[in-house]
């Protein structure tokens, strides 16, 4: 896992979610906006996308442990967690297939 981090946003090379500084001096995950976070907190956000997204974890007892420990660190459950990620791509996919279908295949 990377972070990349700048003065006001952090990404990690895994996921395509962000953390932002907001002008209020606290961090906002782009899955779960409406949580202002300290910066290790979104670190753990991160962390947590990262777990989640990553199809060899998902049997990983230890991997597990570490999301449920990263959802306790931002004030959400794991299953919140996952929901709202999962509600993200979702998202994501069906707009990717609607661009698809209504301006054609993009080469």
């Amino acid at each position: 896992m990377t972070i990349f981090r700048t003065n006001r946003t952090m990404s990690s090379d895994k996921t395509p979610e962000r953390a932002i500084l907001g002008g209020d001096g606290r961090w906002r995950l782009t899955w779960l906006p409406e949580f202002g976070l300290t910066s290790d907190q979104a670190i753990s956000g991160l962390r947590l996308d990262e777990i989640l997204s990553d199809p060899a974890l998902v049997y990983d007892r230890m991997a597990l442990a570490e999301a449920t420990t990263c959802a306790d660190r931002i004030g959400i459950i794991l299953e919140l967690a996952m929901v709202r990620l999962w509600k993200r791509m979702s998202t994501a996919i069906a707009l990717c297939g609607f661009v698809a279908t209504r301006w054609g295949r993009l080469v």
